[in-house]
């Protein structure tokens, strides 16, 4: 009786069992077929629908592949069957509808939605016509990604993980990295927990669905990438004795074409100045010849006439005055061309430091009485030989200038540095105050004022002259000279 009833009790048992599944089938998981089927739509045409069509609703079907299924929530994105590279609908499947798997080409039918400010599918049935293999989610670039372009999209991106972060979700703990891609951080979503050790400040290539963030008012505001879960982070392996080799091999070779560099530049510089001094050289006995040819024996032969002239008995007083005026006046130009001559035959001091040559200035000035001492504290060590030819020069005929017509007792000469390799000379004294401006110039004879600018300015130097108090000044200065 027992074993009878038991019986009974099976088979009533394996009805409802069997009428549950026909009831479900055709409630929840039924085939999408009919006309459903026959006007299925591309995810292309679902993202394209207008934000009327949307709100009006109505059911569709939708035929694609399927890129990237949620750990967090029961939602899928369905990209285009003919390039699952492009960017997909959401699918938000209600209660009874089968979780599909990546690669797997579905046809879906439902209610039209709005996700995240998009299209959606709430689907109602699902039919998975066959698997497919997905392409690499490879090749993005990262400045559409961050700017929003990628949405909906299957992307993988490389970097190096820089933070990481665990919440608490609706559905659960998850992880949150910040990885240092290019010029900037992404924020990359993992369902689970992630243990730090071993993954912050390595590289890692993460592969999810790129989502984007928007405002109450749909301003897009940043986008980040949802990871299916730990299996689609991957870090990258690196064997640390190959990494320190390639890292000493960088700098060993920065440092052999930086020295190569340095040494072929310090050539170069040593060779062009060996040029230009040996040009300078040159030019300095050919000038000293021309003077020596020319204006020395004009000056003496001009000086013989003035002294037969004096010779002559019956000559006026006002004559002779004038002709011993003359005659002091040669004699002392030949004084100076000869004294030019002599300097240019000679190495102008290019053989003597401008420390040294500034120290024998210094000399000759307190022999001649007047009092003089140097401050040098800005003077480079190396310097071409025809730069501190010409400030050497320059300095000479500044003490001149200041003893002869400025009637000079004190003589000062300094050097100050001006980084990062200039530096500033001045020569003071306190003699008569002095004009520039209104300086006698060459059409009058007077060579002084345009020599100097002329040195100073063909070796790139600023040169000027001014008033300190009761210091009367000339300065040379490397750059511009804002004095």
């Amino acid at each position: 009786m027992q074993k009878g009833f038991g019986n009974v009790a099976d088979m009533a048992t394996f009805r409802t069992f069997i009428l549950a599944i026909v009831a479900l089938s055709v409630s929840g998981v039924q085939s999408v077929t009919g006309a459903a089927a026959d006007k299925a739509l591309s995810p292309r045409d679902v993202l394209r629908l207008g934000a009327e069509e949307v709100t009006r609703g109505g059911e569709v079907a939708v035929r694609g592949v399927v890129t990237f299924v949620s750990a967090i929530d029961r939602r899928f994105v369905v990209a285009p069957q003919d390039n699952p590279r492009h960017a997909g609908v959401v699918v938000l499947p209600e209660a009874g509808v089968a979780r599909p798997e990546n690669g797997d080409l579905v046809l879906v039918a439902g209610q039209i939605r709005r996700h995240a400010g998009l299209p959606a599918v709430a689907a109602e049935r699902m039919d998975v016509i066959r698997k497919t293999t997905l392409p690499l989610a490879s090749g993005v670039k990262q400045a559409d990604f961050r700017r929003g372009l990628l949405y909906n999209r299957r992307i993988s991106l490389t970097g190096t993980v820089a933070t990481m972060r665990s919440e608490m979700t609706e559905s659960g703990q998850a992880t949150v990295l910040g990885l240092l891609l290019d010029n900037y951080t992404a924020c990359v979503r993992i369902p689970g927990a992630v243990e730090p050790e071993g993954v912050v400040g390595e590289r890692a290539c993460v592969t999810g669905l790129a989502l984007n963030r928007y405002a109450e008012d749909g301003v897009f505001l940043d986008a980040e990438l949802e990871l299916a879960g730990v299996d689609a982070m991957d870090v990258m392996e690196k064997d640390g004795l190959q990494t320190f080799a390639i890292v000493v091999m960088c700098i060993l070779g920065v440092g052999i074409v930086f020295f190569v560099g340095v040494s072929f530049v310090l050539w170069r510089r040593n060779v062009q100045e060996r040029r230009e001094a040996a040009a300078v050289t040159a030019e300095r006995r050919r000038m000293a010849a021309d003077l020596h040819d020319t204006i020395e024996q004009h000056l003496a032969g001009a000086n013989l006439i003035a002294a037969g002239v004096l010779a002559i008995e019956d000559v006026p007083d006002d004559v002779k005055s004038a002709m011993k005026t003359l005659t002091g006046i040669l004699a002392n130009a030949k004084a100076e061309v000869r004294s030019a001559v002599l300097n240019l035959r000679g190495d102008g001091g290019q053989s003597l430091s401008l420390d040294e040559a500034i120290s024998a200035m210094v000399v000759a000035l307190r022999k001649a009485g007047v009092f003089a001492r140097k401050m040098l504290r800005g003077i480079p060590e190396s310097m071409p030989e025809g730069m501190r030819a010409d400030v050497a020069l320059i300095l000479r005929e500044a003490v001149t200038n200041a003893v002869k017509h400025g009637k000079a007792g004190k003589i000062v000469f300094t050097a100050d540095p001006i980084p990062p390799n200039g530096f500033s000379i001045m020569v003071l004294n306190d003699g008569l105050p002095f004009d520039v401006d209104h300086a006698l110039g060459p059409e009058t004879g007077h060579y002084g004022l345009s020599g100097m600018k002329e040195r100073a300015l063909r070796n790139r130097l600023s040169i000027s002259w001014g008033r300190d108090g009761r210091w009367t000044y000339v300065r040379i200065s490397t750059g511009r000279d804002n004095t």
